[in-house]
This record gives structure tokens, sequence and C-alpha cells, in this order.
């Protein structure tokens, strides 16, 4: 697919008669990039476009090729890979996901330019790819929260289980941005003069939006890192009520269990033992055993 820029995108048939001087996108598939390589004799062993496996940019002469590895956020996100390659006044995406066509028709719809350019072109489809990652960040911290009123409420269920996937997660996402930062800083520098010098600021201004979610991530990271703390409190709370119960437990049969192991001696000369009342008696003396163990547990626990 060929699209020119104007004020808007114009899907075209083909480039072969445009002049260079005009700007154009290219979306090919991995396939398709193999064959305009060998057409227009383009060197194309700088990355290997079909195994992408994170997000980078790397600058050659007159040329910025990369990649991008977009992770999956949520059970209705998308995990999509795609590689480009920049010039003075073309751009190629390589997609075998359909992650950039979507994206491309976003900006169709929404988006003219006054001074349309590769930098501006490029700038808005970088903005729009992570345009939806706040609101998913927020998301992310609402179950955070949630998890949170769980441990203080005493369901500690499956808890090892959800907050490593939550910091797994966070990992991935902080990897993520980081690249993508390092991506912005290589298209800002605009080393080889791809981009005009004018448009330098809008990369500065698309690194400091990730600059921004990546803190958040990273605010996150240190939420996750205080929930297991507060797990683990909650965890000794209740392992010190159980020690408690069994101390008191302990504290009431001990004495019986003597009682019991003394009179379950059976010696002779044992006056208990010929006293009518002996049974009785032991009875009696086990309940007033219970009842002071009773008084003392409750005057220094509670």
């Amino acid at each position: 697919m060929y699209f020119k820029l104007n004020r808007e995108l114009e899907q075209i048939g083909s480039i072969e008669n445009l002049s260079d001087k005009e700007d154009v996108i290219v979306v090919l598939t991995f396939e398709e990039w193999k064959e305009v390589c060998k057409k227009n004799d383009i060197y194309s062993n700088y990355i290997d476009f079909n195994k992408i496996s994170f997000s980078k940019s790397e600058v050659y002469r007159d040329i910025i090729v990369g990649t991008f590895y977009i992770p999956k956020m949520g059970k209705g996100g998308f995990q999509g890979k795609f590689g480009y390659y920049i010039k003075k006044h073309r751009m190629y995406f390589i997609d075998n996901d359909n992650v950039v066509k979507p994206i491309i028709d976003r900006l169709k719809e929404r988006r003219e330019w006054k001074n349309p350019s590769i930098a501006h072109f490029l700038y808005d489809f970088l903005d729009i790819l992570i345009s939806n990652d706040l609101n998913y960040l927020e998301h992310f911290e609402t179950n955070i929260n949630e998890l949170e009123d769980r441990v203080l409420t005493g369901d500690l269920k499956n808890f090892n289980y959800m907050i490593v996937n939550m910091k797994r997660q966070l990992l991935i996402l902080n990897n993520y941005y980081d690249q993508l930062i390092e991506m912005g800083l290589v298209f800002e520098e605009n080393e080889e003069d791809i981009f005009e010098n004018a448009y330098k600021g809008l990369f500065k201004i698309f690194t400091n939006k990730v600059s921004r979610l990546n803190s958040k991530v990273d605010t996150l990271m240190e939420y996750t890192r205080h929930l297991r703390d507060l797990y683990q409190a909650q965890a000794d709370i209740r392992q010190n009520r159980t020690m408690q119960t069994l101390t008191i437990i302990t504290a009431v049969f001990s004495p019986l269990t003597l009682i019991v192991g003394w009179y379950g001696m059976n010696f002779v000369y044992m006056p208990e033992i010929t006293w009518k009342y002996g049974y009785v008696g032991v009875i009696l003396l086990s309940i007033a055993v219970i009842i002071f163990c009773y008084y003392m547990i409750k005057k220094h626990f509670h």
C-alpha cells in the first residue's frame, strides 16, 4: 500500500510517477519488502525484519532503520511487531501483523497537516501508538488498589500468583518504554539530517510523553513492592494470631494434662482413689482450672 503525504494522507496505486521530493508512506509485508529491495537495489541486511523481538532504531548513512515490538497490554490488548526504513521523503513499514494499517487509517480520518512532512507523520503515528497506554496503566493501578483492599481484609488467596504476574507485566512495559525513549532520542538527534531541524521538537515531545509513561510504570512497580510488604505483614499477623490461639489452648490444657497424668498413676495410698467423692472432686478441680485460665487469659490478652 502506498500513501502520498499532503495535507491529508492519500492512498495511491504506485509511486513510479512521483518525484523523489514528494513524501510517501509505503506499507509492505516482509516478502514484498524483499522484492522492493531487489528492484531498487536497497541494502536490506541492516536488521532482520523477519525476527523482531524488541524496539530499536539504528542510524546508517542517509537512513534510519528499526523495529517495534509492542507488548500485550491486558486481555483485550494485542501484541504486534513491525519494522521501518526511513530516508528523506520516504518511509517504509514492514508489517506482517497488520499493526500499521489501522493506525494509518486513524490518521487518515483524524489528521490534517499544515506543513506535511515525514517528521510530522511519524510523530503523529508514534503518538497514536501510545495513545491508550495511560488508560491501561490507570486500569492497572485500579487492579493494584483492589488487590490491596483484599489484602487488608485478609483475603490472601492467589496473591503471590497475581503479584508476580503484575511485576512481570510492569517489567516488560518498563523495558518497552526505555526502548521507545532511546528511539525518540535517535529521531530527535537527526544525525543524518533525514528530518528538517525545525521538526526536532516534535520528537522531544514524544520522548517526554514516553518518559512520563515510564515514570508511571516505576511508580506502579514501587506500589507492588509496597503491596508485597503489606501482604507479608498481614501474613505475619495471621500467623501470630494462630500462634496466640495455640498458646491459649496449650495454657488451658496443660494443667488438665498434669491432673490427668497425676491421677492416672493409681497408687494405693492416693486418698482420692478410695474417697467416694474423688471422681467428682477431680471434675470440679478441672473446671476450676479452666475458669481460672479463662480469667487470666481474658485479663492479659484483651
